[in-house]
């Protein structure tokens, strides 16, 4: 520690600063006046076990008080805190309190002038909707605010979609609209949420999968209503998510990413193109001929021409990252060969 008197010095100061005399630092401390006396004019020291209720009392750090000067750094972050602590309260409550007063508004509105509560159910929903966004309630939980604000996000956004539906006296499409936004929750905050887990390595892979099994319900939730081929249907929907789970499958095995990467356009390049051939197997041929190529009559062959561009240009950018993994490979191995004395 350092000398006496500029220990003592120091201590006056930051009394001073809080408005305390030295009675009343003595008896906050529980010492005596003449002992406070003491030590701002350095004629000894605190005892040890004081030192934790001098900083309380004082608002200083230890660092200070050894130093016997201001800890600058620590002060701005303790600042920077207290000011982001502010904010977040501030962000938290006006929202809270607005969202309440609109609510009461709109009870007593509804009840003046329709005599009973029929849209006060939807401007509810749609408030409770738009507080689990913002300021959003994950606000209120320690940890897995993620998985709790994706959650009461969805659940807020099906209430919504539920009471418009019971108000227009028609609910057939609500469960279709729930899935569907499921699907969109899942393609977006499950490889997030799985990220740091110990199946990170296959949270693509457990995304696209659910996607294809809440797709497939969806068809056969509309199947109830709507009469069509259930299973061409669901052949379809298999072929379309066959590029992101073959490419998903791809990203797996340990290969250079150029390597992965000219796969996977290939792959995609193939299928897009094969696209109208399995369509023609499962529902008909077509009468435009979707698959005749002519570039000289695009009023005719838009599709057939536009296919084959985007097979070509997927297997030419195929072919530019397969030249480079393979360079790369061979650099790498060349690097690694001992060299000969």
């Amino acid at each position: 520690m350092i000398d006496k008197k500029t220990f003592g010095s120091f201590i006056k100061l930051k009394r001073i600063e809080k408005n305390y005399s030295q009675k009343d630092l003595a008896q906050m401390l529980y010492v005596t006046e003449g002992a406070v006396s003491k030590w701002e004019r350095g004629v000894s020291y605190p005892d040890i076990t004081l030192i934790s209720d001098i900083c309380r009392v004082l608002d200083i750090s230890e660092h200070e008080f050894i130093t016997a000067s201001n800890d600058t750094s620590t002060r701005k972050i303790k600042h920077e805190a207290k000011k982001f602590r502010t904010i977040h309260k501030v962000w938290l409550w006006m929202p809270t309190i607005s969202y309440a007063i609109a609510i009461l508004t709109c009870f007593i509105c509804n009840l003046a002038v329709n005599h009973t509560l029929s849209w006060f159910f939807i401007v509810l929903a749609a408030l409770i909707c738009s507080y689990t966004f913002v300021p959003t309630v994950s606000s209120f939980f320690m940890s897995k605010k993620l998985l709790v604000f994706a959650g009461s996000t969805y659940l807020s956004i099906c209430q919504l979609l539920f009471v418009c539906g019971v108000y227009s006296h028609n609910l057939s499409w609500f469960l279709n609209a729930c899935i569907s936004i499921l699907m969109g929750y899942v393609l977006v905050f499950v490889p997030i949420l799985l990220s740091k887990t110990r199946i990170s390595r296959y949270k693509f892979v457990i995304s696209f999968s659910a996607t294809l099994v809440l797709t497939v319900l969806m068809l056969v939730h509309i199947r109830i209503w709507q009469s069509f081929a259930l299973g061409n249907a669901i052949l379809m929907t298999l072929y379309g998510f066959l590029p992101a789970i073959i490419c998903t499958a791809v990203c797996l095995f340990r290969l250079n990413a150029f390597l992965k990467a000219g796969i996977c356009s290939a792959v995609s390049g193939i299928l897009l193109y094969c696209a109208n051939l399995v369509v023609t197997a499962l529902f008909g041929p077509s009468s435009n001929s979707p698959y005749q190529v002519d570039f000289t009559n695009w009023n005719q062959c838009t599709t057939g021409n536009v296919h084959l561009i985007v097979l070509i240009s997927c297997l030419l950018i195929s072919f530019v990252f397969f030249g480079i993994g393979i360079f790369k490979i061979c650099k790498n191995r060349k690097r690694n060969q001992p060299r000969l004395k």
